[in-house]
């Protein structure tokens, strides 16, 4: 029991040693813009399809140069069918993140969990607004591209966006809705890298 205790205690001591010894900034700092594709269809094909454009921030504080825990806040803003009024989501959602770093660039990946809030707007005209908060993961990465020590450009972040609003009585034109979405959220923009190094 001791040699296994004291190999831990060694262990332990050289990853501390190792993640005060890294190069990874202690803060990450992203924002840019962000479009999602919302899917409330599953695999019988009834429902909608819509794009949304909008933004996304990231704050990410780094345990060490491979882990990382982030906080993303988004929004999206667009129209389900071409004769309905504007509608928005917004996601909280926070979790751990792995990245895989070199001089030029970062590679990352994430699972978030968290909320989506939405009101749809389901009629022309005025509209009926349905306004709705539920489970919501993100499960994706991306990667990010230094410029130098500071500021980086994230190409591209690609996640799975589920989300579980039951829509199931809401009525869009006709269709109904499923309890659950699909959707896929693209974002690219700027990083800034405080602290470490």
């Amino acid at each position: 029991m001791r040699k296994l205790l004291s190999v831990g205690t060694l262990i332990l001591g050289l990853c501390v040693a190792a993640a005060a010894a890294d190069d990874a900034p202690k803060v990450e700092v992203f924002g840019g813009v962000s479009f999602l594709h919302i899917d409330t269809m599953g695999l019988n094909n009834q429902g909608l399809k819509a794009n949304y454009a909008g933004w996304d921030s990231e704050f990410q504080f780094n345990i060490n140069k491979l882990l990382g825990i982030t906080a993303d806040i988004g929004g999206n803003y667009g129209r389900l069918e071409p004769n309905i009024k504007n509608s928005h989501t917004y996601t909280y959602v926070f979790g751990p993140t792995f990245s895989f770093r070199r001089e030029h660039a970062t590679i990352f990946g994430h699972t978030l969990f968290g909320e989506n809030s939405t009101n749809i707007i389901t009629t022309a005209g005025a509209g009926t607004s349905n306004s709705t908060s539920a489970f919501a993961m993100a499960w994706g990465g991306g990667l990010d591209l230094n410029v130098n020590k500071t500021f980086a450009i994230r190409l591209g972040q690609l996640d799975w966006l589920y989300t579980r609003h039951d829509l199931s009585l809401v009525n869009v034109n006709g269709l109904q809705l499923k309890d659950h979405q699909n959707n896929i959220r693209y974002a690219g923009g700027i990083t800034i890298n405080l602290g470490g190094h």
